[in-house]
């Protein structure tokens, strides 16, 4: 399945634009749907670039990690059976936040 991976200025841009992959949960508290009929969502929210150094003797950090304070999130689909229509529709949806190119991801989708 392919992964688009997205990147947007701030999660609530997401949330506007990918309405269809948000629910509920127990408590009635929006939330993401990470795994649907149609696709898996990973939201993952700001990313870090670099990590912190520490100093081993002490611990202290000696450098701070390195943040992308923009909200990313990973969208792998279609599941097998699902909607084309739909998942077109997730895709138009997404495109304005889908990055063409990725050299090296953060993240990955576990077989």
């Amino acid at each position: 399945m392919p992964v688009l991976r997205l990147r947007a200025d701030d999660e609530a841009a997401l949330i506007e634009a990918l309405p269809m992959l948000r629910g509920a949960d127990e408590a009635g508290a929006p939330c993401w749907l990470t795994a649907g009929p149609v696709c898996d969502l990973d939201p993952i929210g700001p990313l870090a670039l670099t990590a912190p150094v520490t100093d081993p003797e002490t611990g202290e950090v000696t450098e701070p990690a390195v943040v992308d304070e923009r909200w990313h999130a990973n969208l792998r689909g279609p599941r097998i059976g699902a909607d084309p229509v739909e998942w077109e529709a997730i895709v138009a949806a997404a495109e304005p936040y889908t990055l063409s190119e990725v050299n090296n991801p953060r993240r990955r989708f576990m077989l």
